[in-house]
């Protein structure tokens, strides 16, 4: 299970450096399509197979989040080194 919310949270990441939030649903209910016969599969009940779905789709809004947070913090630094020194106005 830790190497699923792993994976979950990095693919968070990546969907975080490209797409907007409204991502995360679709993905989130296909997560949750395939985690649960998943586990049945596994001879996992249904309520852990469930709380493992849930745990994934935090790791993914938390790698999401990463990932924008990691956009940003990109974009101001190379917004920084284009403008890296303020025009003077007066003389």
């Amino acid at each position: 299970m830790t190497a699923f919310l792993i994976f979950s949270f990095l693919v968070g990441a990546v969907l975080g450096q490209r797409f907007r939030v409204l991502v995360l649903l679709p993905l989130t209910f296909v997560m949750a399509l395939v985690a649960i016969p998943a586990g049945l599969m596994l001879d996992v009940t249904v309520l852990d197979s469930l709380k493992g779905a849930v745990f994934a789709a935090i790791a993914l809004q938390a790698g999401y989040l990463f990932g924008s947070g990691a956009r940003f913090g990109l974009a101001a630094a190379r917004a920084g080194r284009v403008f890296g020194r303020p025009v003077k106005v007066t003389r």
